[in-house]
């Protein structure tokens, strides 16, 4: 993989803008590269974790990534039909190699690939530290180099698979790899992970597992979440959905990638370091932003109030100037009013309380309708009303105490334990072509928020239940960056942003359920056809 120039993206640009005749191939061949060179030599543990703590920190650095753009791109491409402006082509389905977004969002991700590389490849060669930290420390390293791989197969499909640092003076670029490849390399990496990562706060030789790091429990978790994505994307492309085409290239049956979903699960399930709270008013609490890393979150990114320790994710899902993020820009990410009315239940608690029901900016105050797709606006000054806005926001974001853009404490769920329950149900379901297998983990989210009880037994078919599922998971884990994901594994995704964007933003056809490779690299990678 060859690295993007420093100041590439001013180039493309004005390139762009201007429509030079210079070929922007050419334009990369005159400028340097960034790279790292593999004899990076680690000399004790402190070396050994300074270059772990690197590469966790590559998880919110710049804007590309789980910071801000990245997720944004996953929000407006999902169907939940809204975002700023500046994600219009992945709202309207027309992303393109040139779309501005992908860039800096691409090159994040294989920086961060850069710094796991860095770790695996050189901690393992350290004499002087415990054989238990040094798979622990090479295990986390591991776990993030398959997050990024899993975030790129499933947004970009066949992608380019370095897998050690890359040496001075090397600059050949890579072809893209099947996505058996890809999701080989993810398994190993998470199985080894698995084995070899420590429980939440477990200590060893006087070295503490602190929170935020990767935990075994973490591993099995993803290990969950990447065997039901093949499984139910192998699914739905036997059923004849083109988007998923690239998963028939697995060689086993949907079953086998279900059950090890299951087993999987399981194991986080067992796990005493994770656990369920038990009232609704604990539900709501979990996204308050003193209660990061509490007993249901497996995986968070860390926000922090620090200076370039933070998030954007309070401002960019709260709306701008209402004091509830860090001022500056806001709102890019709502919900639109026909995904409220079509693909969730209004009456769910867990989706009704993670609305923002009330708020204010410098002239308008607004106050959500009875139907929960849109505020009453009233003019502060006058009393005036105004035109209701169909766009809603989420509270799970709202960071009072943010005093810029970039200094929310929230953190961001990458994975959390009642995602774990909702994907063994599917598998469970999926395994025994019956509805009623996942009653016991549906109704255990759904006693703890006083909600009746689910009875697969009611369904009358798998696509019935399929489309409660997705129910499910949206009134639980909504504005979560599960959304994109579920609705192009389920082979859905054309059907239902038609629903909720219209016939003519909404359709999505066969390309559209994976991105393109952004010019930027296949303009410098010579390697990628």
């Amino acid at each position: 993989m060859k690295y993007f120039t420093y100041n590439f993206q001013k180039v493309l640009f004005l390139v762009l803008i201007i429509s030079v005749a210079t070929s922007c191939e050419d334009l990369l061949k005159e400028e340097p590269f960034i790279q790292l060179d593999a004899g990076t030599f680690y000399q004790n543990e402190d070396d050994a974790l300074a270059a772990l703590t690197a590469a966790y920190a590559q998880l919110k650095s710049g804007q590309g990534y789980y910071r801000q753009l990245w997720l944004s791109n996953l929000i407006a491409a999902s169907d939940i039909g809204s975002s700023s402006d500046n994600h219009g082509d992945f709202i309207r389905g027309n992303i393109v190699n040139t779309s501005r977004n992908l860039p800096t969002a691409w090159e994040d991700i294989y920086i961060a690939i850069r710094d796991a590389n860095n770790v695996i490849a050189n901690v393992p060669n350290i004499d002087a530290i415990d054989d238990s930290l040094k798979n622990r420390i090479v295990g986390e390293a591991r776990f993030l180099r398959a997050l990024h791989y899993f975030n790129l197969v499933r947004t970009f499909g066949e992608v380019p698979l370095r897998l050690e640092p890359i040496r001075l003076g090397q600059s050949e670029g890579l072809p893209v790899s099947k996505i058996t490849e890809v999701y080989q390399v993810i398994l190993d990496d998470l199985e080894f992970a698995a084995a070899n990562c420590w429980d939440k706060g477990e200590s060893r030789g006087g070295n503490i597992n602190n929170v935020g790091r990767v935990t075994n429990s973490t591993a099995h978790a993803l290990l969950t979440k990447a065997y039901l994505r093949i499984a139910s994307a192998k699914r739905t492309a036997l059923a004849g959905i083109l988007g998923n085409k690239l998963y028939l290239n697995f060689p086993e049956d949907p079953s086998f990638y279900y059950q090890k979903a299951v087993d999987h699960a399981d194991k986080v399930i067992a796990s005493s370091n994770q656990f369920l709270i038990g009232t609704l008013p604990e539900w709501i609490g979990l996204f308050d932003v003193s209660n990061g890393n509490n007993s249901e979150m497996i995986f968070e990114i860390q926000g922090s109030s620090l200076t370039e320790q933070g998030t954007a994710l309070s401002n960019l899902f709260t709306p701008r100037n209402a004091g509830l993020s860090g001022g500056g820009f806001g709102g890019a990410n709502k919900f639109v009013a026909p995904f409220i009315g079509n693909q969730v239940d209004r009456a769910d608690p867990r989706f009704s309380n993670s609305l923002i029901k009330e708020y204010q900016d410098e002239t308008l105050k607004y106050v959500l309708n009875n139907n929960q797709n849109g505020y009453f606006r009233t003019d502060i000054k006058t009393g005036e009303s105004r035109s209701i806005l169909y766009r809603v926001f989420s509270s799970k974001y709202i960071d009072r105490t943010a005093t810029t853009e970039y200094t929310s404490g929230q953190n961001w769920h990458v994975v959390r334990l009642a995602d774990v329950y909702l994907m063994r149900a599917e598998a469970l379901a999926e395994l025994s072509n019956d509805p009623s297998a996942a009653n016991a983990d549906f109704n255990i989210l759904r006693q703890r928020v006083g909600m009746a009880d689910f009875d697969g037994a009611l369904m009358t078919s798998m696509d019935e239940f399929r489309t409660v599922l997705l129910r499910e998971r949206a009134a639980e884990l909504i504005m979560e960056g599960h959304r994109f994901f579920d609705i192009t594994r389920m082979g859905v995704y054309d059907e239902y942003c038609t629903i909720t964007i219209g016939s003519t933003n909404g359709r999505r056809d066969a390309e559209d359920y994976l991105w393109p490779i952004p010019l930027t690299e296949t303009s410098a990678n010579n390697a990628i056809d």
